[in-house]
């Protein structure tokens, strides 16, 4: 595939930083965003095509500057990878309004403000891909992190619709939705009861299958949604469809997960 640039978000750890890696392994221009400027530099100042932004998601105007920053050195994003998300647990009815400006500020707003911004100069140029990272959260409302299955219920939306609104400018807009992987959020769910349903599958993912499937066949094909693994999807838009049958088997899921805590597939 010909060289493209890729502006990645969250790209100092987990999810962000493999594909970061794997964008400047195979050859890709990268720009790497994130607001830990510390771990980013660390992370990929010595790393040639690799290019570091500072960079907070959940303000309009960091966005905007970045962009025209980088579209005053001639760098004209062809790939925008929108990773940076936070999740926080809890159950409705305790939830911390402080939490709920997080996720969503982080999670949705920053999404929406990044494929704003760079949209634009896409819309010109009548071509681009942006890339959401959404979940299998997107499918499954589940209890105990209501919060985060809200945003990237919020996200499958925008991102489906934004499709629609790209696609006669040559953009197309792609929602890629991972089940649980093996990073740093994973581990914050570890030994937390509201957290179970993340374990209650056969196992964790890691960030290169993540950015393996971003890079590869989402990349190549542009569709509309893409999640992994396959199981979990069939079984997400069957949950969609019958929300009653879902909460049905949530105890069942929460007891399984439970157990999946300290289980080797999700170490």
């Amino acid at each position: 595939m010909q060289a493209q640039t890729m502006l990645i978000t969250g790209a100092a750890n987990g999810i962000g930083a493999a594909v970061t890696a794997l964008a400047a392994s195979r050859g890709h221009r990268v720009v790497a965003a994130d607001r830990d400027t510390a771990a980013l530099d660390a992370r990929w100042s010595a790393t040639p095509d690799v290019r570091c932004e500072t960079l907070d998601v959940t303000h309009a105007g960091e966005w905007s500057a970045l962009v025209a920053k980088l579209e005053g050195d001639g760098v004209l994003p062809d790939v925008l990878v929108n990773i940076a998300g936070v999740l926080r647990s809890g159950q409705t009815g305790v939830l911390d309004p402080r939490d709920v400006d997080l996720i969503i500020d982080v999670n949705v707003k920053g999404m929406i403000f990044g494929a704003n911004a760079v949209a634009a100069g896409m819309r010109q140029r009548r071509r681009g891909h942006i890339i959401n990272l959404g979940s299998i959260a997107s499918l499954y409302p589940t209890p105990g992190t209501p919060l985060y299955a809200t945003s990237k219920f919020a996200i499958r939306g925008f991102s489906i619709a934004a499709a629609g609104d790209l696609r006669p400018y040559g953009i197309a807009v792609t929602l890629v939705g991972p089940g649980p992987v093996k990073t740093a959020m994973l581990e914050l769910q570890r030994n937390d009861p509201d957290a179970a349903l993340t374990f209650s599958g056969k196992r964790a993912l890691t960030p290169e299958e993540v950015a393996a499937a971003i890079l590869g066949p989402v990349l190549d094909k542009r569709p509309v949604e893409y999640f992994l693994p396959f199981r979990d999807e069939v079984l997400g838009k069957i949950s969609n469809v019958f929300p009653r049958f879902f909460l049905s088997q949530v105890e069942a899921a929460r007891k399984r997960g439970k157990k999946n805590f300290t289980h080797k597939n999700y170490r």
